[in-house]
């Protein structure tokens, strides 16, 4: 019989990380999540408690819990619209010294949790007994720096402090900490250069967990999607020490000189360099061997394997209304529904798949986008500056003319549009693309035969591939990219805008910011390898 592995998720969003690692085989304690919004759709997938049916019928929720909220539990409704930010200094809260976490999601701030955890010791004992295998999560970390914690207005920059608290709070064995490839970039502040991935490696090590550190990318773990990602696993000392008496591996032995380092100079942390610590790219060949399985997820597809958007969402194009399916382009979706266990779903009768509606400009505009794919060279180039506003050069425009001339565009005939045609001459061209300009930089079409671009979180940013479909994404496709089975449902809006984008987590962002679930489940699997080393 498998030994259970516990697990509890910070900052869970809709789920993603959450089904991977189950999948992995580890069983989910409790998780916290700020957003209502991603909250609802991790309840219904993952706890089966349906908040929007709870709230309609005035019920109120078991397995959800409130840290903090403006409104009493019996207005359900109100609390799934709360501004998580105003929430956070309301006067109602579902915890109490004698609550149950088990299986519970904890909506609200994780600094509103840490209080309320430091202020019920018997309940951190309780969590510590537990043993608590991994601690997972992904706060914002971009502008991290321990030297400036205390300078900072952002909030979100102390997240990653937050995140570290906790697991010296509650000690588990292992931290998962996963965020964009833009942690390694350097930012300045007060006129000095910082790094935060090295900021939050300290700040565990200071906790008594000791750093392993990867820069990786979802495609390479049967992802359909380009997806690049930082990952800290950060072992517990007595682990650590554990894994590198069997496995005399330099990454480890670098892990431990830098817990040293950084428990030896805590007055002087600024002193503490990129010399001190390493991260591994699975970019870069003296690294892929790392990749095995043990510590480091292992590869599934090379380059020439990865999982490209027809092979995603080819079975996915609405016609006349309804769904219809490429039987050679299966492969991918019957992985995904069958790691993650979706046995006599019905898979003609999908939840989050219905198509925007678009103006003739914004249709034109996406096949001029599809067509831009099939450019060379500086043409490109030329088509997006040219669409966005910019003025070209004679012979930059004259070649651009003639490379769209040799494709067939849609245009309108008389009031109608509709219909593909290749113009005449250069002028023509010229005025079509003068008439659908925009002042979007973002915007592009996918690439049939490759993964999708990381870029998901607003649904405008991308087209489909297939000039019979000039239109952006549904939900269900960019869950496709993610690798969430066709089960999963996301709940709550469906998109937003202007001020709310500050705080609503819709259903198009709740994807895009999700821990793809078989790349969580590499992850863990790697975990699992790691303790099974260290128990042997």
């Amino acid at each position: 019989m498998n030994k259970k592995r516990l697990h509890i998720e910070l900052f869970a969003g809709c789920g993603g990380m959450g089904l991977g690692l189950d999948a992995a085989g580890f069983e989910l304690y409790f998780a916290n999540e700020l957003s209502p919004m991603a909250g609802e759709t991790f309840s219904y997938n993952l706890l089966g408690e349906n908040l929007e049916e709870l709230s309609e019928s005035e019920g109120t929720p078991e397995k959800t819990l409130w840290i903090k909220s403006k409104f009493t539990k019996e207005k359900l409704s109100n609390r799934l619209r709360e501004n998580p930010f105003e929430a956070k200094i309301g006067e109602f809260s579902d915890l109490g010294p004698e609550v149950n976490l088990e299986k519970k999601l904890l909506i609200g701030d994780i600094d509103n949790l840490l209080t309320w955890l430091e202020s019920n010791v018997n309940v951190v004992r309780d969590l510590q007994k537990k043993d608590i295998t991994l601690l997972s999560g992904g706060p914002p970390c971009q502008s991290f720096s321990l030297a400036g914690k205390r300078e900072k207005n952002n909030a979100k920059n102390l997240l990653p402090l937050s995140f570290s608290k906790f697991a010296g709070l509650i000690k588990p064995k292992v931290v998962l900490l996963e965020n964009v490839k833009g942690i390694t970039a350097p930012f300045l502040e007060n006129g000095k250069k910082h790094y935060a991935w090295l900021e939050v490696s300290k700040a565990f090590a200071l906790e008594g967990y000791v750093p392993v550190c990867m820069l990786l990318n979802s495609k390479y773990f049967g992802v359909a999607q380009n997806r690049p990602r930082f990952i800290l696993l950060a072992l517990r000392l007595d682990i650590a020490k554990k894994l590198y008496q069997k496995k005399k591996e330099d990454f480890l032995k670098k892990g431990l000189e830098f817990y040293s380092i950084v428990n030896e100079k805590k007055e002087k942390l600024n002193e503490i360099g990129l010399d001190t610590l390493d991260y591994y790219d699975i970019e870069l060949d003296k690294y892929k061997s790392l990749y095995n399985g043990f510590v480091f997820p292992k590869i599934t597809n090379n380059d020439g394997e990865f999982i490209s958007a027809a092979e995603a969402i080819g079975d996915l194009k609405k016609v006349d209304g309804t769904i219809t399916f490429s039987k050679s382009r299966i492969v991918y979706r019957d992985l995904i529904n069958k790691t993650f266990n979706s046995e006599g779903i019905q898979l003609n009768l999908f939840n989050n798949h219905e198509p925007r509606e678009h103006s003739y400009r914004v249709k034109a505009r996406f096949r001029l986008y599809q067509v831009i794919n099939e450019f060379k060279n500086g043409n490109k180039k030329n088509a997006t500056d040219f669409l966005t506003g910019k003025d070209l050069d004679n012979i930059s425009l004259e070649k651009l003319l003639k490379e769209f001339n040799g494709h067939e565009l849609y245009l309108k005939n008389g009031s109608k549009d509709g219909y593909y045609k290749k113009l005449e001459s250069n002028e023509d061209v010229q005025n079509h693309l003068i008439q659908i300009q925009t002042k979007k930089h973002s915007q592009q079409a996918l690439k049939e035969d490759e993964p999708a671009p990381a870029q998901l979180t607003i649904p405008d940013d991308i087209c489909h591939y297939d000039m019979g479909q000039l239109r952006t994404l549904t939900v269900r496709e960019m869950a496709r990219f993610q690798s969430f089975p066709d089960w999963f449902t996301f709940r709550s809006k469906i998109t937003t805008g202007g001020d709310n984008r500050k705080f609503e987590a819709p259903q198009y962002t709740q994807v895009g910011n999700a821990v793809p679930p078989l790349l969580a489940k590499a992850l863990g699997e790697s975990i699992i390898n790691i303790l099974k080393e260290v128990e042997s």
